[in-house]
């Protein structure tokens, strides 16, 4: 994160790239840099809500949940504190889909919306949500009912 040699805002856009190019140490050695600025700016006296912001957007590109989830809640932080609340709900929005939380990721993109009402990507993520939480929905009810009939089966035999 270096702001001295290069902005975060560099590494977020380093990492993003690495993201699609399946790069994960590359991501992992990123968020590492990058927790060091932050940490130095949390204990100063006039902590960057930009900074916790880029931090945050790097979290979110990490294949690991546990960053996912340390982003989710920067992001959390920001809005309710009213920075950029149209970015902030974006990137919870994707967060929230990574994690497979379509409800909260359903609020968020609901919020955006509110925000503003004009905006194609949150129409657009709007029913990317929908239509996830409905997919899965319909796997799980798929594996759930494979698993009454193999209990169904295994009942029939027991009962002969």
């Amino acid at each position: 994160c270096g702001l001295k040699h290069r902005p975060c805002c560099w590494r977020y856009t380093a990492a993003m790239a690495a993201a699609e190019d399946g790069d994960v140490a590359q991501i992992l050695d990123e968020i590492k840099k990058c927790r060091q600025d932050y940490n130095d700016q949390v204990n100063s006296d006039a902590p960057s809500a930009k900074l916790q912001f880029q931090f945050a957007c790097l979290l979110i590109t990490s294949p690991r949940h546990a960053d996912v989830r340390e982003g989710v809640q920067l992001l959390d932080e920001l809005l309710e504190v009213g920075f950029s609340r149209v970015l902030c709900c974006h990137q919870l929005t994707l967060a929230h889909l990574k994690l497979g939380q379509y409800f909260k990721a359903k609020e968020s993109c609901d919020m955006w919306r509110h925000l503003d009402p004009e905006d194609r990507m949150a129409r657009l993520l709007h029913s990317v949500v929908l239509e996830r939480a409905s997919h899965d929905g319909f796997i799980g009810l798929f594996g759930l009912g494979l698993v009454g009939v193999g209990v169904a089966l295994a009942l029939l035999r027991r009962w002969k």
